[in-house]
């Protein structure tokens, strides 16, 4: 995952070019020769039936660079450019690696270790700007950040609300790194390690915030992940999800395509959500998205706000029934 950070701040060319000698390693050109293909169709004549979701996202970003045409916008059937592009020569390792993690539908190991950490601080160090122009939305006298890693955005909110105290979640290792970075303001942070979705947090948050953690998972952990905010929130307290953007019809923008097609090599489930998938499940645990939002800091992101009714009788609900009544 270093190495995505590093590709797409040289501009992504290396990670085109790898997405680019996939196609030609699973012999989507040669298929495509015989005229467009849907999804399934591309995925049963490379042998990779089992692999189809992540043959989806590369697809997905061959056709964001040209170097596949979609037939219709949002549909899942594609056809070759007049000029298919020549295969590059690209590293055997990492993105280098994606033809054989589609066709064993298994991710690349985490890297971990000193690369791991240089990782989450680049995160840190990168979001900061972002945190801060995020932290004056996250109302209230405390704050769960749930896989907040070093602890951008904890830092952010605290500076931002001299008075308010914060929890930050994640795993043993992380936390670690969080303990350093947010030493000036130790004493006003519970660092809670474990799985976010049930760790022991408490309730009655002001604000729980999912910043850039939905990525890692698949449908249910992140309807997991938005049901675990909705009980820590408050009555009237709001829940912001911040993550990285796909258009609903998957057709952009390209950095939120690549990120996804980075989760495809490096996680067993992880995807870049469209912002109506991320509505329903938090609509499905009880709360009210009432506004989303751009950041002038991170313009490839989106924000979801969504608040817990106050009506007594309203929250939670379960997916399928009527909506919360509002008091």
């Amino acid at each position: 995952m270093d190495v995505f950070g590093l590709a797409v701040a040289a501009g992504g060319d290396f990670l085109c070019a790898a997405a680019v000698d996939a196609a030609h390693e699973l012999g989507l050109y040669a298929r495509l020769a015989d005229g467009p293909a849907t999804l399934a169709e591309l995925a049963a004549a490379a042998d990779v039936v089992r692999g189809q979701r992540r043959l989806g996202a590369l697809c997905d970003v061959l056709a964001a660079t040209g170097a596949l045409v979609r037939v219709a916008p949002g549909e899942a059937r594609f056809a070759a450019p007049t000029s298919p592009p020549p295969r590059p020569v690209v590293p055997r390792a990492g993105w280098g690696l994606l033809a054989d993690v589609i066709r064993r539908d298994r991710p690349l190991p985490p890297e971990g270790g000193a690369l791991e950490r240089r990782y989450q601080l680049h995160l840190a160090r990168a979001g900061a700007a972002a945190a801060r122009e995020l932290a004056p939305l996250l109302a209230g006298p405390s704050l769960l950040d749930l896989g907040g890693g070093a602890g951008a955005y904890t830092a952010a909110f605290l500076a931002a609300h001299p008075g308010a105290t914060a929890t930050l979640v994640d795993v043993h290792d992380v936390l670690a790194l969080a303990a350093v970075e947010l030493a000036a303001v130790r004493d006003r942070v519970r660092l809670v390690g474990g799985d976010a979705r049930v760790a022991p947090v408490g309730a009655g948050h002001g604000a729980v915030l999912l910043s850039n953690l939905l990525h890692l998972h698949g449908p249910s952990g992140c309807a997991g992940l938005c049901a675990a905010a909705a009980r820590a929130v408050a009555p009237g307290g709001v829940v912001v999800v911040k993550d990285l953007r796909v258009d609903e019809d998957r057709g952009g923008p390209l950095a939120g395509l690549l990120f996804a097609l980075n989760m495809a090599i490096y996680t067993d489930e992880g995807d870049v959500h469209a912002p109506f998938r991320i509505r329903t499940w938090l609509e499905d645990a009880g709360l009210v998205v009432v506004e989303e939002r751009r950041l002038a800091a991170a313009p490839d992101a989106i924000v979801l706000l969504a608040r817990r009714p106050t009506a007594a009788g309203s929250f939670p609900r379960s997916a399928g029934s009527p909506g919360p009544d509002l008091a």
